[in-house]
């Protein structure tokens, strides 16, 4: 402070971990220090660029159900050139290959039936559960049934749904779409078993 002058000069310092402790709960990430910073930096620059290649196939997805991931250059496995015969002339077949995302949107049904007893029984549930959450429905999700909320065991099915599709019929989709893809799908009839 220079009482001559009238100047006063005030220094404010916030504490170290102040910085980290705000980035924590902006990112949901754990931040303790500046090496935690730059390992997550580093891995989320990773991920950005993997997403960026697939943003616009997932907003795709989002508006029609399918999206497409275009292959990159560097990607691309390029053939030699080949001398090619077409009656009394000749040309050049460049052929490349690469591969692409297809990404499709499937609604995966799900439901709990659970027996508790008799018609009456099961007739009280409801009006307990209409009842109870006549204000808020969305509240009926959390409430426990067998230990479990609603939410989890209806997820449960729906992952169980998810990774029961059989690796066969996961090879013939891709086949087909495969096909579709590079030869057209005038006249091509599939059938997944």
């Amino acid at each position: 402070m220079d009482l001559g002058s009238g100047l006063a000069v005030i220094e404010i310092t916030a504490r170290q971990d102040l910085f980290y402790q705000v980035l924590e709960e902006l990112t949901g990430f754990t931040i303790a220090g500046e090496h935690h910073l730059l390992r997550l930096m580093k891995d989320l620059s990773v991920a950005k660029r993997e997403y960026d290649k697939m943003a616009t196939a997932l907003e795709q997805v989002r508006q029609t159900g399918y999206g497409i991931v275009a292959p990159q250059l560097d990607e691309m496995i390029l053939e030699e050139p080949e001398i090619i015969r077409t009656g009394n002339r000749f040309g050049v077949r460049l052929r490349a290959m690469a591969p692409s995302l297809h990404i499709i949107k499937t609604d995966v049904q799900a439901e709990i039936s659970p027996i508790i007893g008799t018609e009456k029984q099961s007739e009280e549930l409801v009006q307990y559960l209409m009842r109870e959450f006549e204000g808020e429905p969305e509240k009926i999700w959390r409430t426990n049934l067998f230990g479990k909320s609603l939410n989890a065991l209806v997820r449960e099915g729906i992952q169980n749904k998810l990774s029961s599709m059989p690796e066969s019929a996961q090879t013939k989709l891709r086949d087909s779409l495969q096909k579709i893809v590079n030869d057209g799908s005038g006249g091509l009839i599939c059938i997944i078993f």
